[in-house]
Formats: structure tokens, C-alpha cells, sequence
């Protein structure tokens, strides 16, 4: 009975590093499980401030046009009352006003795209993050099943 006890120990050794082995790892896709959610919870954050802060300043700038656009009428209004000595001021202050009007719809514009550049930067981090984890979890897959295929 001793001698077949003692033939099995080291079997009983190599089961009990292989459970040990299968726990780490268990515990190694556990921990970049939790690592690529919180990613993406700290993507979805950025993404969403950076959604929030282009709202407001998309507002903003539509308030700033919509308060130039009123300005501009007043002034339109005031170049006929004043005829000729306003026609001169008035063209220059309507010049003035759509170039700033224009440049306020090029900033405008130029802010969507680099928003869209921006967003678009996020997904393929995200996309890479994703694919890099995923990556990662097929390799420790590999990894256990090979362990375990060798082993037995």
C-alpha cells in the first residue's frame, strides 16, 4: 500500500501544480477581463465628455451666429435710416460681419470634423484596445490548452 502511495505522489504533485496553474490563469482572464471593461468604461467616459464639450461649444457658436446674424440686421436696418453717410460705415460693419460670420462657420466646421477625427480616433483605439485583449485572451488560451495538452 505504501509503495503504491508513493507511486502516486508525484502524480498527486503534478495535478496539484496544474490546478494551481489553471487557477493563475483563471485569475490572470479574470484580471484583463476587468482591465479591458474598465477601457472601455474609461473610452465611454472620454468619448462622452468630449461629446458633451463639443455640444456646448456647437451652442455656443450657434448662439454667437445667431447673435451676429440679429446684430447684422440692426444694421441693415440703421443703413437705411441713415442713407448715405451710414452706406459707407454700413457696407464696411457688412463686410466686416460676414467675414467674421464666415470664419465663424469655417471654425465651426473645422471643430465638427476634428470632432469626427476625434470620435473616429477613439473607435480605433477602442477597436485595437479590443482586438490587443482579445489577442492576448486567445494566446493565454492557447497557452492553458497546450499546458494541458502536453501535461496529459
Amino acid at each position: 500500500m505504501s509503495r503504491r502511495a508513493a507511486l502516486f505522489n508525484p502524480f498527486r504533485q503534478e495535478i496539484q501544480l496544474l490546478e494551481q496553474e489553471a487557477r493563475q490563469l483563471k485569475e490572470t482572464i479574470a484580471a484583463l477581463r476587468q482591465a479591458l471593461e474598465q477601457a472601455n468604461a474609461d473610452r465611454e467616459a472620454a468619448l462622452a465628455r468630449i461629446l458633451a464639450e463639443s455640444n456646448q461649444e456647437i451652442a455656443q457658436l450657434k448662439e454667437a451666429i445667431a447673435a451676429l446674424r440679429d446684430e447684422l440686421e440692426r444694421l441693415k436696418i440703421e443703413k437705411e435710416q441713415e442713407v448715405e453717410e451710414a452706406l459707407a460705415t454700413g457696407t464696411a460693419e457688412f463686410r466686416h460681419m460676414q467675414k467674421t460670420i464666415r470664419a465663424l462657420r469655417d471654425e465651426l466646421e473645422l471643430r465638427k470634423i476634428l470632432y469626427q477625427e476625434a470620435l473616429q480616433n477613439l473607435d480605433r483605439v477602442r477597436r485595437d484596445e479590443v482586438e490587443h485583449l482579445q489577442g492576448t485572451l486567445a494566446a493565454l488560451r492557447e497557452k492553458l490548452e497546450s499546458s494541458h495538452g502536453q501535461k496529459e
